[in-house]
């Protein structure tokens, strides 16, 4: 079999797609001469026009090895006797020799018609090719539909397209980063190439991906990603139907294995089909992400009043109830105004708009780009602020930090996660990528402190609300499987990278020293309490002594818990609860009991970085007696830069009994009043 042979010898991915389509077009093309010859010699003299059209997969030219063939035909008169007679004439050879061929007998005004109720008769106009017969009727019906369905109608088509993607998302998973994922219908699979392709046609008119570059819809960039992921699905999916030798497009575990062997990777650092699954999924996401894109860009805007508008200040607006950006060229020469403007749809719990989102990511995408906004201080901030935010956020599963990296922002913030993108352990223990699983960690604990889980995880539920320095443990969190892509041993590699990290975003040296400890640590909670025989008092002094404080045995616990319980749906058991929780409660009464020493050299590290604040202020005994008086639990629990304002109001009270002062919340809608 030639498709076969070509696709066994590496043949690539589009070509044996588009070389199916063409022995399709001469095979079809050779029966519809023999029929339409057959039927004038039985006395079936047309009654009026009549055309062989290719319809979807077959009308874009793309058949897959396996895949079935739909045609119409499309005639002035579908009672015509020689309609009928030519279509059984083309139609029974074919199922003879086993072809899975579709069919259809419809005349122009039916086609219309039925186009409007049905999202899929709608689509297959926009891929229709003429394979023999009249060119002038596919004409005429290609045009009214040009006209009615995509031009009058186009709101409402695009509308039914989201919809759709929506709702095949959800019957196929709801995310791309499946274990086996599906190849054809799943999220960023070949059907939302086609959604993204159909967007660009009915709103542009455009029939190659390269034509969107002139409507200005893509970049050129995008397009050859768009291009190279196309090229990696389909390879994909010819592969898979030559091993099944049938229609199979999930992507099963034995599958990946021997896909991964023939597309040539090769075992190293990490296996070889985990190189593979890396690549499948960076390019089924480049695909996920344009058809989003294209979606929402072939929106035409028709508005019936003048829309509202709010200067948000530093080139950020609220404009017609989304946050978006003054002047987008600003964001070259201003990196942090793509931060500026999420911290305002945290804040303002609006939407980002999509053209601002648009310059954003493909801003983000630019290494120089990102490398100007690691280096402004604002964006150290900004990012971390973000990171351990707890409130939903207005966009796609509510999670700030997914849009972030759904972006490209996290990314450029963090460079260290582009190894583990996309990064799966080839295993039935892991579910997702390390970076969505990492993502989904720090969604969970940001939903275990607004109390979602007050229920089911009431003791993490009380000790996250009450984090006094949360930002140490959403970073650790973020970071502790960091160190996944450099082989075994990943906790002890991570921390390592982890540092730099820390130390460039900012943080003071005491939680640089946290976060390392927690990505190093990040696995012994769980090993000591499911492994460990918790009721022998040894081993609970063994575990306070290596925890050595009640501050870093509650975040070790929060972290534990977060990651445990979305690595898989089933991971967290009540009874993995029940033995972390007995665990935490055991030692944080030997930790209390022996009032060990970590706490003590914690807030004495604290109270040397608050310090340095104090260089060249007034009145420094007053500040320095402020520092001695206050109890270790209130420099473990406050921010470094709120203890420096406290007691700096301390000093200003100059003796009076009650002195009051008012300074800036933990956001521009809240103001604290210190006492």
């Amino acid at each position: 079999h030639r498709l076969a042979k070509e696709v066994r010898s590496g043949g690539g991915g589009l070509s044996v797609v588009e070389l199916h389509s063409r022995i399709l077009d001469g095979l079809l093309g050779a029966l519809y001469c023999a029929a339409d010859a057959a039927a004038r010699a039985e006395g079936h003299e047309p009654k009026g026009r009549v055309a062989l059209v290719a319809v979807g997969g077959y009308g874009r030219q793309s058949v897959g090895l396996c895949s079935d063939v739909d045609v119409l035909f499309l005639c002035d008169d579908p009672s015509d006797r020689h309609v009928g007679a030519l279509a059984e004439g083309l139609l029974y050879p074919l199922w003879d020799v086993g072809l899975d061929i579709g069919h259809a007998v419809r005349g122009v005004d039916e086609t219309l018609d039925l186009s409007r109720e049905d999202l899929r008769t709608a689509t297959t106009l926009l891929d229709m090719r003429r394979v023999a017969g009249d060119k002038t009727i596919l004409q005429e019906l290609v045009g009214r539909a040009r006209r009615g369905l995509f031009n009058e109608g186009l709101e409402r088509f695009l509308a039914q397209l989201a919809a759709d993607v929506e709702e095949r998302h959800e019957r196929f998973g709801g995310s791309l980063f499946l274990l086996e994922p599906e190849v054809k219908l799943g999220c960023g699979g070949l059907r939302d190439l086609d959604v993204a392709i159909w967007a660009a046609k009915a709103r542009w008119g455009a029939t190659e991906t390269s034509e969107l570059v002139r409507h200005g819809a893509l970049l050129q960039r995008e397009v050859e990603e768009l291009h190279t992921a196309e090229e990696m699905l389909w390879r994909v999916r010819n592969l898979l139907h030559l091993r099944a030798g049938r229609r199979q497009d999930r992507l099963t575990f034995e599958d990946q294995e021997e896909i991964a062997t023939q597309l040539g990777f090769v075992h190293g650092v990490t296996l070889a089909v985990e190189q593979f699954m890396q690549a499948y999924y960076r390019h089924a996401r480049v695909v996920e992400q344009t058809t989003e894109r294209m979606l929402a860009r072939a929106r035409q805007t028709v508005r019936t009043a003048p829309a509202q508008q709010e200067d948000l200040g530093g080139g950020v607006l609220l404009f017609d109830g989304h946050v978006t950006l003054e002047d987008t060229d600003a964001l070259e020469s201003d990196p942090v105004l793509a931060l500026r403007l999420y911290d305002a749809v945290a804040k303002r719990d609006k939407p980002p708009y999509p053209f601002a989102r648009d310059a954003i990511a493909r801003a983000a995408a630019q290494p120089a780009w990102a490398e100007r906004l690691r280096a402004a201080p604002q964006a150290s901030a900004l990012f971390l602020d973000a990171l351990s935010c707890a409130a939903k956020a207005p966009v796609k599963r509510s999670s700030i930090l997914a849009e972030l990296h759904e972006v490209g922002l996290m990314l450029a913030m963090v460079p260290e996660f582009e190894p583990v993108t996309g990064r799966v352990q080839h295993d039935v223990y892991h579910v997702y990528t390390v970076d969505v699983h990492s993502v989904a960690a720090v969604d969970r604990l940001r939903a275990i402190k607004r109390g979602d889980y007050a229920s089911s995880l009431p003791l993490a539920s009380r000790l996250a609300a009450e984090l006094p320095r949360p930002a140490p443990l959403f970073l650790g969190l973020l970071l502790h499987d960091i160190g996944k892509a450099h082989g075994k041993d990943h906790s002890r590699k991570g921390a390592i990278m982890a540092k730099p990290i820390a130390e460039r975003l900012g943080l003071s040296a005491v939680d640089v020293a946290h976060v390392v400890w927690l990505v190093e640590e990040h696995l012994s909670l769980y090993h000591w309490a499911t492994r460990r025989d918790t009721s022998d008092p040894e081993v609970i002094r063994e575990v306070a002594n290596q925890v050595g404080s009640v501050d870093r045995l509650r975040d070790l616990y929060l972290l534990t818990v977060a990651d445990l319980s979305t690595t898989n749906p089933n991971a967290m058991t009540s009874w993995k609860a029940r033995m972390l929780e007995d665990l935490y409660l055991a030692v944080v009464n030997e930790l209390e009991d022996e009032a060990p020493q970590g706490a003590a050299r914690r807030a004495d590290a604290i109270r040397e970085e608050v310090r340095v604040g104090f260089v060249g202020d007034a009145k420094p005994a007053e500040l320095e007696r402020f520092l001695q008086e206050m109890p270790d639990r209130y420099l473990l629990a406050n921010p470094v830069d709120a203890i420096r304002a406290h007691a700096r109001i301390a000093r200003d009270r100059d003796g009076a009994p009650v002195h009051l002062s008012i300074e800036p919340g933990p956001s521009p809608d809240v103001a604290e009043l210190v006492v």
